[in-house]
């Protein structure tokens, strides 16, 4: 229990020394919010230029697929704002700046998400909340506490599934050194669950997104269970918890043995 809260410790003093060396540069924080508003506002346009023009999706209304992108913008704004450092890991072993990391009395996980705070995240978190309350209201749906509960639970789950498989991508650098063209697969597989429901596709697909890399938890899933679509059996949507737990074992397990492999580039 001392050394969970002396990592907890820690880690607070880490995001406050970081948010202190942001904040010295305000010209950049509010260009670099405006940048992802505007990048966010391309992509809801162009979600309601293609609803417009073929009026649904299968059985998903603009309000439905509102919902669907806010849930992703959400879920995927946990691992933006506070974990994206963790997508650095490659860049930190190849120029050996891994190595101090190792010699601080600091778990080194703790240290890398701890050095950096994508701030500009929170507009994903702020606009995939306005997405999805205006999507409700589009569709009429009113929630209960349950389904507010279990939004919540998606939420987390999808977060936390998003941050492991960024986090174990990189862990295949401590293996392969380079783990780009693995990361430019995955960015391109949740780019195309992000907006769209996993329906439209084929099984194939479907299979990959659900049992394999999992990023249809992440909105496809949750939408189904909180806007009540026939898509997929609800048992199928609350499992969403237990893969993200599944996947946080995986990542710890990857994550330690990767530390006890690891050589020093030298760089």
């Amino acid at each position: 229990m001392r050394e969970l809260k002396f990592h907890i410790k820690m880690y607070g003093s880490l995001l406050k020394m970081t948010m202190k060396g942001i904040l010295q540069y305000r010209t950049d924080f509010w260009i670099s919010l405006v940048s992802v508003v505007l990048l966010n506002g391309a992509n809801i346009v162009q979600l309601s230029v293609i609803s417009w023009r073929f009026k649904a999706l299968g059985n998903w209304q603009v309000g439905d697929l509102l919902v669907l992108y806010g849930l992703f913008m959400i879920s995927w704004s946990i691992f933006s704002v506070f974990f994206r450092k963790l997508s650095k890991i490659e860049e930190e072993i190849v120029n050996g700046s891994f190595d101090v990391y190792l010699l601080r009395p600091v778990s080194p996980f703790l240290q890398l998400v701890g050095g950096d705070i994508n701030y500009t995240g929170l507009c994903d978190t702020i606009m995939g909340i306005a997405l999805v309350m205006t999507g409700l209201v589009m569709t009429g749906i009113q929630w209960d506490w349950k389904k507010i509960c279990w939004f919540i639970i998606f939420v987390l789950s999808g977060g936390t599934i998003v941050v492991c498989l960024r986090f174990l991508i990189s862990c295949v650098t401590f293996w392969m050194t380079k783990a780009g063209a693995l990361s430019s697969l995955f960015t391109q597989i949740y780019l195309l669950t992000q907006k769209y429901p996993v329906t439209i596709f084929g099984r194939g697909f479907r299979f990959l997104v659900t049992g394999l890399v999992t990023v249809a938890y992440l909105n496809f899933y949750p939408a189904v269970y909180l806007l009540d679509k026939p898509d997929a059996p609800y048992w199928l949507c609350r499992i969403a918890p237990l893969i993200a737990m599944g996947w946080v074992v995986i990542a710890a397990v990857v994550w330690h043995i990767g530390l006890q492999r690891y050589n020093s580039s030298g760089g």
